[in-house]
C-alpha cells in the first residue's frame, strides 16, 4: 500500500512541476501504476480572446525512478481552429516543445475551438501519435472597477455585475506594475458565481498580500485584474491541481486522484479556451 501511494504521489509530482514550470468536454480519469518505462504526453496551452501569440507547450513524462525532467517534443504539427478557420502554430527554435500562433490570432466568445497535435514521436521510435482537445470560449463579466484596500493585509476587491442568466467560472490573474503577481498555482483564484449570481459584487476580494512579503504592494504600484471566463471543467481541473499540491497524510488516506485532462489519446495536461477583461488601478497614499 505504502509502495502504491508513493508511486501515484511522484506521477501527481510530475503532473505539478509541468504546470509550474508552463504558467479545460469530456472527462477522463487516470488510476494507473506507473513502472519506469511508461511514457506519457505532457500538453498544456491556452486560446483566448486577447490579440495575441497564444502558446502550446509540448513534453513527455520522464523516468519518474530516476527524477528525470520532462522532456520537450519538437516537430510536432500543432493546429487551434473553429468550424471556420485553422491557425497553425510554429515551434520556437530557442525553446523545444513551445508552440505560437502568429500575433494577430484571437478566439471569440461563443465559439469551440479544438486544438489538433499530429506527429508526435512520443518514445523516439518512429511510431507518430496524434492527441486533440475542444474547449469553448464562455462570456466573462466586465469589470466597472477594482480597489486596492489595507487591513493588516492588502485585499484586491472588484466590482462587475455578474450575468443572471448563466452559471459563470471565473479564474483571476493579478499584475503588479505589468509583472505577473500570481505566478504560482496557489496564487490563482478560482471562483464560481454560486453566492452572486446575477448579483452585483459589490467589492468582493478575490486576491490577499501579506505585507511582509518580498514582493508586497507599495503605494505608487499599478495593479491590474485579468478576469477570465472559464468553462466549468476547466474551473474543475484547477482546483483539482491545487488540491495535489497541497500536502497530504498518506497513512491516513488513499491514493491521491489525478487531475482530470480533456485531451485524448492518453495525454495529460489541459487546453483552455478562454475570454478575457481587465481593469487597474494605482494604490494611493494612505
Amino acid at each position: 500500500m505504502a509502495k502504491r501511494l508513493a508511486r501515484a504521489n511522484r506521477y501527481k509530482l510530475l503532473i505539478l512541476i509541468f504546470f509550474t514550470l508552463s504558467i479545460v468536454s469530456c472527462t477522463e480519469r487516470i488510476d494507473i501504476d506507473l513502472d519506469s518505462t511508461y511514457t506519457r504526453c505532457v500538453i498544456y496551452g491556452e486560446f483566448t480572446t486577447d490579440t495575441t501569440s497564444h502558446w502550446i507547450s509540448i513534453t513527455r513524462t520522464g523516468d519518474y525512478f530516476k527524477n528525470e525532467p520532462p522532456s520537450p517534443v519538437s516537430g510536432a504539427v500543432v493546429t487551434i481552429g473553429d468550424n471556420e478557420n485553422s491557425h497553425s502554430l510554429t515551434e520556437d527554435a530557442e525553446n523545444p516543445g513551445n508552440y505560437y500562433t502568429n500575433s494577430d490570432v484571437y478566439g471569440v466568445v461563443g465559439k469551440v475551438y479544438t486544438l489538433f497535435v499530429d506527429g508526435v514521436d512520443l518514445l523516439n521510435d518512429g511510431n507518430l501519435k496524434s492527441y486533440e482537445a475542444s474547449s469553448e470560449i464562455m462570456p466573462v463579466a466586465s469589470p466597472d472597477s477594482i480597489e486596492v484596500i489595507y487591513k493588516n493585509f492588502w485585499f484586491v476587491n472588484v466590482y462587475a455585475q455578474d450575468p443572471l442568466e448563466t452559471e459563470d467560472f471565473y479564474k483571476f490573474l493579478v499584475y503588479q506594475n505589468g509583472v505577473l503577481h500570481s505566478d504560482s498555482l496557489q496564487k490563482i483564484q478560482v471562483i464560481d458565481d454560486v453566492l452572486f449570481n446575477g448579483n452585483y459584487t459589490n467589492g468582493i476580494s478575490i486576491y490577499f498580500v501579506n505585507p511582509d512579503s518580498e514582493d508586497t504592494f507599495n503605494a505608487g504600484d499599478t495593479i491590474t485584474v485579468e478576469f477570465c471566463g472559464i468553462t466549468k471543467d476547466y474551473f474543475k481541473y484547477l482546483i483539482e491541481l491545487q488540491a495535489s499540491a497541497r500536502p497530504s497524510v498518506p497513512l491516513f488516506g488513499g491514493a491521491p486522484a489525478n487531475p482530470r485532462t480533456n485531451l485524448s489519446n492518453g495525454a495529460i495536461g489541459y487546453f483552455a479556451a478562454y475570454s478575457v477583461s481587465r481593469a487597474s488601478t494605482v494604490i494611493q497614499e494612505d
